[in-house]
């Protein structure tokens, strides 16, 4: 059994915490006081933040130090086309491993997601709906692949609950329709046809990117803050 080193575990709590929220987006990171409240020296402290680095999570300017990423809205919609593109291809390849899916499972997420629906927490709502997909996509033989996705997850969500934390009018209906949706895509996996499967899941993958197009078109005119920046359309 291999034990992880300081530099991972310090990593892995970094990592649950910014996916949280706990550090915000464009939120700034000294090492000293990380040290401090992660009880921890700076070297496996610097490797964290070099490992989250290299997953997009954080970036390092100089004379400025590390921060929690913070993506402008190009940025944002390029990598959900991305996120769109690894998602069609994995739906398509599912058929042969369906029967390791727990269907009990994820309609109990898929319902946890419609009574969070109700309580408006962005973040819980994000993270259930990335929760019921993952459980899906993780069924997948190609592992390196399936961990991009969760990696290019964990990228957009702080962008999304920002995204949504100011446009708070158009959220429920989006939530509401990938709570249906995720009802048919449960449907065609459980009746196993491979085309169907495909055509509901690319349905729902484009509908998500357009409505975040759309309304990110909507606010390109304004100070974009819920992306932790201030950029105005030139």
């Amino acid at each position: 059994m291999n034990v992880p080193s300081v530099g991972e575990v310090i990593c892995n709590e970094m990592r649950h915490r910014i996916l949280k929220g706990v550090y915000a987006s464009g939120e700034r990171l000294n090492v000293d006081e990380l040290s401090r409240t992660l009880d921890a020296s700076k070297t496996p402290i610097r490797e964290a933040l070099g490992r989250l680095e290299n997953e997009g999570l954080v970036v390092f300017k100089s004379r400025i130090g590390w921060s929690v990423s913070s993506l402008n809205l190009e940025e944002f919609t390029d990598l959900l086309e991305v996120q769109c593109a690894l998602r069609f291809f994995v739906s398509d390849h599912l058929l042969p491993h369906i029967d390791k899916l727990d269907f009990r499972l994820l309609n109990s997420i898929n319902e946890k997601l419609r009574q969070l629906i109700e309580g408006r927490d962005y973040f819980q709502i994000i993270q259930q709906n990335d929760l019921f997909h993952m459980t899906i996509f993780s069924i997948h033989p190609n592992k390196t692949m399936v961990r991009r996705l969760e990696e290019l997850d964990g990228l957009v969500r702080l962008q999304r609950v920002r995204f949504f934390e100011q446009e708070r009018t158009f959220f429920p209906r989006i939530a509401e329709d990938a709570f249906t949706q995720h009802q048919k895509i449960l449907e065609m996996l459980n009746a196993r046809d491979a085309d169907a499967i495909s055509r509901v899941s690319r349905e729902h993958f484009a509908s998500i990117v357009e409505a975040y197009k759309h309304l990110s078109h909507d606010i390109q005119g304004n100070c974009a803050l819920s992306f932790g920046i201030c950029e105005h359309k030139k």
